[in-house]
């Protein structure tokens, strides 16, 4: 069961106490309403909420209770779409074609309605108590079969009419051409794809981070090392033989050169600068960076979080930004490695060719 509230990014605009209001009474309706029949939420979904039940009558008996207690003062536009099927389940989050379909079914319905597929009326048909009017069968994004769907009647529910859900759910040829284009809406889909990609990226990005800090403490180790060597051993012996000055001055150069370059590939950068909630949603700033939230107050904080995961597109568009600013910071942090490294590389060449030359002439 995936239940949605009607026009919420709206209310957010408009009231943002009001609309959290409306969405924690709606949260606190369905557990209420879950523990009785047995469902259990699987995600929240900013103002949509993914629910599994053991039976297709319970689910549809839920619903039915859930929008007539939401229809009572204070009402909460609440639409629900109901349908069967497996679901992939694990810690990383929850996939697959049922969890796709029931997501675009309650999208046909309007506020107080609760959409179910064929194959939930064949559980409950046989069953008294139940109201349930045809729409026919109706293609659904990204499905390829067309589905056939039943409103279910409830008291807070006027049904809408037919030939208002196949005009507004049938592709003009301007929509089916952009149907065919990417999107940035469309990426606002449960498609598991997208999250591994997400995922994927992140994952790469976090480790390469590590890479290369290794690798900047590895030649701060090394170039520590040997000034150390150079101070406590070599210094000495240059009072006896002036001609040790040269190469034990291009190693010592060297070694601090590389070792500046490496410390600044591995220093952290955290910004000063004071971020607002208005900086976030004009997009001026990038809530996903710790660099850029940690000025924030608390409560705004959480604000912009809850903002950002009622709205698909706006949300994928910051993890872009995001992955975007974490392959900058890694270009410089290479960029300088590859500095120190070369400079440690020639200069520790051109010192022992330089020590070999000056034992040559003793």
């Amino acid at each position: 069961m995936f239940a949605d509230i009607v026009g919420y990014s709206k209310m957010m605009q408009q009231d943002e106490l009001n609309a959290k209001s409306t969405r924690d009474h709606q949260r606190s309706v369905i557990e209420t309403y879950l523990l009785k029949y047995h469902g259990k939420v699987l995600q929240y979904y900013g103002d949509g909420t993914l629910i599994m039940f053991g039976s297709a009558l319970a689910a549809v008996q839920c619903a039915r209770d859930i929008q007539d207690e939401l229809a009572k003062k204070p009402t909460v536009p609440l639409r629900i779409g109901i349908h069967i099927g497996d679901i992939v389940y694990d810690d990383e989050g929850i996939y697959g074609d049922a969890v796709n379909i029931a997501s675009r079914v309650q999208s046909f319905g309007a506020a107080g309605s609760v959409i179910i597929s064929e194959n939930v009326f064949t559980e409950i048909k046989n069953h008294p108590g139940f109201r349930v009017e045809s729409f026919g069968e109706q293609k659904l994004k990204n499905i390829s079969k067309p589905l056939k769907l039943y409103s279910l009647v409830c008291k807070s529910h006027e049904l809408p009419e037919q030939g208002d859900i196949e005009e507004s759910e049938q592709p003009t040829e301007d929509e089916t051409v952009k149907e065919d284009q990417p999107s940035k809406k469309q990426l606002g889909s449960l498609n598991r794809g997208v999250s591994d990609m997400f995922r994927t990226s992140y994952r790469n990005h976090i480790n390469l981070s590590a890479i290369a800090d290794t690798k900047s403490n590895i030649m701060i180790s090394i170039n520590g090392i040997i000034i150390s060597i150079i101070i406590a051993s070599i210094s000495t012996r240059i009072l006896s033989n002036s001609l040790l000055i040269i190469p034990t001055a291009i190693l010592l150069i060297t070694c601090m050169m590389s070792l500046v370059y490496s410390v600044l590939a591995a220093r952290p950068r955290v910004s000063n600068e004071k971020v607002t909630l208005d900086d976030v949603r004009s997009n001026r700033s990038n809530i996903l960076f710790f660099g850029n939230f940690y000025t924030m107050e608390r409560d705004d904080f959480v604000t912009g979080i809850e903002e950002l995961m009622t709205d698909s597109e706006r949300l994928y568009d910051t993890m872009a930004r995001d992955l975007h600013g974490l392959g900058t910071v890694l270009s410089k942090k290479f960029k300088l490695l590859r500095v120190a490294y070369n400079i440690f590389m020639v200069g520790l060449v051109a010192s022992v060719c330089s020590f070999l030359l000056v034992y040559l002439l003793i």
